[in-house]
């Protein structure tokens, strides 16, 4: 998969090769006892057929959490908030929530099973490759995803274990993902031969702006500015979605229907008459009877306008999950706050139609991270923005009354390890 347009019949990659496994229970005798023609046995998973339906389990995993991610993420930052009937739902859009949120294990589970993916993936194609998997092409693109989903665990979640380890910091998660992307940088490279290298690119440019991203979250401003200059400004990669199943439709889509909606922007973005984050002209009633504004489609989803009445989230609409423009706003934000950041600055009001201005400082680089909230919003990018700006003293996460209950905000910052793994893994 690249960065082109794909149909939408190749869009739906969420088999997850676990999924494909045939599952045995000892206690199913008798009748049940049979044999499933259909399903495909872990020894299988070594077959060199099945070589891309290990990189597509791979792929349609982490595109199934990232999605997840992005929504759930959205709520616990200050970009959405929810009116919703169940209690879990609404303890953690309260930010007030314990192991036991369903909503806190869902998360957790989706990306670690994109994670695991990933990382199996890479064992079994470097197994079946042998010397040809320092040059392939499936080996990359299988690392570089890996390294988004460790970017994620670590940006939204305080610590998380990995394959039954004692909980790793975020910084750890962080590192173990600009691992898996020099990886893939390097597989990539060797493979960028004859009718590979366009492909090879894009596996390349992707992993340069998690690594871009992961570092500049670790602190390495040096590591994080020699990735982000080497992206084409133009460069784009997209997480696919469809129609094809629920499983791989976007997520924002059940939460923000014309009726029966419980997704509300959060105050934070509201009132901007800017079209990246386009905000309906009234509100509706969300499932406890609360008014809000439910998010229509934002700058990086693929069906978003320029101009003119703006669509609600459909299920089909792809995300930009990495791009060109995310390692520009890495670079000026390490410049701080200077002429060119200035420029950049102004460039990207202009985009949301708002006019130039002359600031310095702080002012400036305040300015730099609105534009970035604007840019990128609902792309699951804030969370870790958030926790970011807060280590350097800058608190962004909403406080005080909640929108619509009367209850106030709690004060967790990011996703916590869920009972069920702590109850399976003895160090966790």
């Amino acid at each position: 998969m690249t960065n082109t347009t794909t149909s939408r019949a190749r869009r739906g990659l969420t088999i997850s090769v676990g999924a494909l496994l045939l599952a045995s229970a000892t206690a199913c005798q008798g009748i049940l006892d049979v044999e499933n023609p259909g399903a495909i046995q872990e020894e299988q998973l070594g077959d060199a057929a099945l070589q891309q339906l290990i990189v597509n389990g791979a792929i349609g995993e982490f595109q199934y959490a990232y999605g997840q991610y992005a929504q759930w993420s959205a709520v616990l930052a200050d970009e959405a908030f929810t009116d919703h009937t169940n209690v879990d739902v609404r303890q953690f859009s309260l930010h007030d929530f314990t192991d036991l949120n369903s909503i806190n294990s869902s998360v957790y589970e989706y990306l670690q099973r994109a994670r695991q993916s990933a990382d199996d993936a890479a064992a079994r194609l470097k197994t079946m490759l042998g010397s040809g998997a320092s040059s392939s092409l499936d080996v990359a693109r299988v690392l570089a995803y890996g390294g988004y989903a460790y970017t994620l665990l670590g940006e939204g979640f305080c610590e998380a274990p990995v394959n039954l380890s004692a909980p790793k910091t975020s910084a750890e998660l962080l590192q173990i993902a600009l691992s898996h992307f020099d990886e893939a940088i390097t597989v990539a490279t060797a493979a960028s031969t004859g009718s590979n290298v366009a492909a090879a690119q894009d596996i390349i440019h992707m992993s340069q702006v998690g690594g871009a991203r992961a570092a500049l979250k670790l602190g390495d401003a040096a590591k994080a500015r020699a990735y982000a200059a080497q992206v084409p400004a133009s460069y784009e990669k997209l997480a696919y979605y469809s129609s094809n199943t629920v499983r791989e439709n976007n997520a924002l889509n059940g939460l923000t229907h014309a009726s029966g909606a419980s997704l509300a922007m959060a105050p934070a973005f509201l009132g901007l008459a800017d079209p990246r984050v386009p905000q309906p002209a009234s509100t509706q009633l969300g499932l406890t009877g609360g008014s809000i504004y439910t998010p229509l489609t934002p700058y990086m989803y693929s069906e978003w306008v320029s101009s003119g009445a703006a669509p609600r989230v459909s299920v089909e609409s792809d995300v930009k999950m990495a791009t060109g423009l995310e390692a520009r706003y890495v670079i000026a934000e390490l410049d701080g706050p200077v002429q060119t950041t200035l420029d950049f600055v102004n460039a990207r009001r202009a985009v949301g139609g708002q006019a130039p201005v002359s600031l310095s400082g702080d002012q400036l680089m305040a300015e730099l991270r609105a534009q970035r909230a604007r840019d990128f919003y609902l792309t699951g990018q804030r969370l870790g923005d958030l926790r970011r700006y807060a280590k350097a003293g800058i608190n962004l996460f909403p406080t005080g009354k909640y929108p619509v209950f009367t209850d106030s905000y709690g004060t967790a910052k990011c996703f916590i390890i869920p009972l069920t793994e702590k109850a399976g893994n003895p160090s966790a």
